[in-house]
């Protein structure tokens, strides 16, 4: 499969399956996605994993799936700093979309306006040194392909300087 091609497959609905999601596969999954770039190897990124037996605080603020991930970053007093560890948790993400998507696992990368209050986010272990970067619903998908979809291509703003 051409690059452009598992974009374009990766991109489609999900329909996530009932069925549990190993914490494991996760945990196998985030060893390789944590190859991401940062200037000094800082690693800012934490992650907090709740299923469908221990995800209950996360019911009426997620759509329902078997599965998430919160992926937390410390906060840097150091603007540059902060933005470029933002850039890596990013990286960090899609590296573990593709992992995810190479072992069956369909993903939404999520960010609603609870991750900004500050209480709630303390009620899911997140500390006062760091944020909420997104949230990861995770499940087992139903492939959704009824042949190339009929949208129209994207068009790109490209500018020369």
């Amino acid at each position: 499969m051409k690059l452009s091609d598992l974009c374009e497959e990766m991109n489609k609905p999900i329909h996530f399956l009932d069925r549990p999601v190993p914490q494991q596969l996760i945990l196998e999954l985030l060893n390789h996605a944590v190859w991401a770039p940062n200037d000094g190897l800082r690693e800012p990124w934490r992650f907090i994993f709740a299923d469908n037996l221990h995800g209950g605080n996360l019911q009426g603020l997620q759509e329902p799936a078997p599965a998430y991930l919160l992926v937390v970053m410390r906060e840097e007093a150091d603007g540059y700093k902060q933005d470029e560890d933002f850039a890596a948790v990013n990286c960090l993400i899609q590296n573990f979309r593709l992992l995810a998507y190479e072992q069956g696992l369909g993903m939404h990368c999520t960010l609603h306006d609870w991750m900004y209050d500050r209480s709630r986010a303390e009620t899911f272990g997140v500390l006062s040194n760091e944020r909420i970067a997104a949230v990861l619903e995770l499940g087992y998908s139903e492939a959704h392909s009824e042949g190339k979809s009929e949208a129209s291509e994207i068009q790109l703003r490209f500018e020369l300087l």
